[in-house]
């Protein structure tokens, strides 16, 4: 008997031992990363965190949480919720203006003598672009043009921002006290894409993204129905489990295994791709089921969508180059690339798998429809506008820039339209 359990017990250990050593072989190759106790241990503090704060009482319970990434406003539609952070943990938050701005200007800024201060309207795109490029951008003017005074980008975009949201947050920067030189608005994917989603879903396509507020129409209201909060509770019991997986392998001796740190690790890759699922079908579902009141009244369209779609866009950017003829702003609208646009960017087989999904309502809308926008455009460029298409200007370069199937470019796609951008501004003040 006493020969048999030493047997079974060398087994087990054998085996055991046999696991994490194959466990620590194949870590890097499973992970993407090298097996270091000290790193490993830091990120999982950092996601038990994270995961402490998702799961406080107030979002547990209810769904409402103090740390919602957006708040209603009365004139934009929606701002960043003060303390929330889009971009991660690793980059700030929004301020108390509900804006992300990572050179943490002050809001509402007040401009120097020897600065040029440009706010940056639009969606995501103008958000990255208006946080990556400022230190670039003051380089490449000063080196290309002996530009001598210091750019300031204030960025007032935030994603899923479209017309008139950008004509809107204009009026109330400068209502607020924001001191500036010029306004470059970089936009059209989300005037065409999100106000073609919003029409389809019998939202008013003047009205904000229906895409962005249905969820945050049911996080604030005060009657949730039962299959929203069936769709919550299991979103926030995929945080539990994995909160409950890394306490575990954090205690004293298990966080030392190379078995539990892999699992816990591939646990928390496939609990986070989960997450971003049920956080696009609750966000998806919301917007089917928002109330009336968030709708708008219903528009009667008598022809192409597209047509409607590219009027409100070109109107509201007559209004904001109205406004800033007022207010003594040059003006300067960009029309922003996207890769589901016909001979816009030649794309490896590689940027396809990352950049084109065929059953992207939003790229398609994309495709057919953003020739309507570049007619418009053209009526503005006539108009006197300071108008320019940048929507091809990738096409000659073959190195990848996208990033995702929607239409965000990495960093040096931001440079490329930086550089071209800036050119644009100074040709302007040059002339004048």
């Amino acid at each position: 008997m006493l020969k048999k359990f030493f047997t079974y017990s060398i087994i087990i250990v054998s085996s055991l031992i046999l696991l994490e050593l194959l466990s620590f072989s194949l870590f890097s190759m499973l992970t993407g990363q090298d097996f270091d106790y000290a790193t490993l241990q830091k990120q999982r503090l950092q996601r038990i965190a994270i995961i402490q704060k998702k799961l406080s009482p107030t979002t547990k319970e209810t769904g409402k949480n103090s740390q919602a990434l957006y708040n209603f406003h009365p004139y934009l539609g929606y701002v960043g919720h003060p303390d929330a952070k889009p971009w991660g943990e690793l980059y700030p938050a929004f301020n108390h203006y509900g804006v992300l701005s990572v050179p943490n200007h002050v809001y509402p800024y007040k401009k120097a003598d020897d600065e040029f201060v440009i706010a940056i309207v639009g969606g995501s795109v103008a958000d990255i672009f208006a946080n990556y490029v400022e230190d670039i951008f003051n380089q490449y003017v000063r080196q290309q043009f002996g530009f001598d005074k210091k750019i300031i980008l204030i960025n007032l975009a935030t994603g899923g921002y479209k017309q008139p949201q950008q004509l809107f947050h204009i009026q109330y920067a400068l209502l607020s006290g924001f001191e500036l030189d010029a306004v470059l608005n970089i936009d059209g994917f989300n005037d065409l894409a999100l106000s073609n989603d919003n029409l389809k879903h019998q939202v008013n396509p003047i009205f904000p993204s229906g895409f962005h507020i249905g969820l945050l129409s049911k996080i604030h209201s005060s009657h949730l129905d039962f299959h929203t909060v069936k769709r919550f509770s299991d979103y926030y019991s995929l945080y539990e489990t994995e909160l409950a997986l890394l306490s575990f392998v954090e205690s004293a001796l298990l966080r030392y295994s190379p078995f539990l740190n892999l699992t816990a690790n591939l646990w928390s890759k496939q609990t986070t791709q989960k997450l971003k699922q049920d956080e696009y079908q609750l966000t998806l579902k919301a917007q089917e089921t928002m109330p009336d009141f968030f709708r708008g009244p219903q528009l009667e369209i008598e022809h192409n969508s597209y047509h409607l779609l590219a009027e409100i866009w070109g109107k509201s950017s007559e209004m904001l180059h109205a406004i800033c003829q007022q207010n003594n702003l040059h003006y300067f609208h960009i029309l922003q690339p996207n890769q589901y646009i016909d001979g816009a960017k030649p794309l490896s087989e590689k940027e396809k798998s990352i950049a084109i999904n065929v059953d992207n309502s939003w790229g398609i809308t994309a495709k057919s429809g953003y020739d309507k926008l570049i007619a418009k455009g053209q009526e503005l460029k006539d108009k006197g506008i300071a108008f320019h298409d940048l929507s091809r200007i990738f096409q000659d370069t073959t190195e990848i820039l996208y990033v995702d199937d929607c239409c965000h470019f990495n960093y040096e796609g931001n440079l490329i339209m930086g550089k071209e951008i800036a050119d644009i501004i100074m040709d302007t003040l040059k002339e004048n």
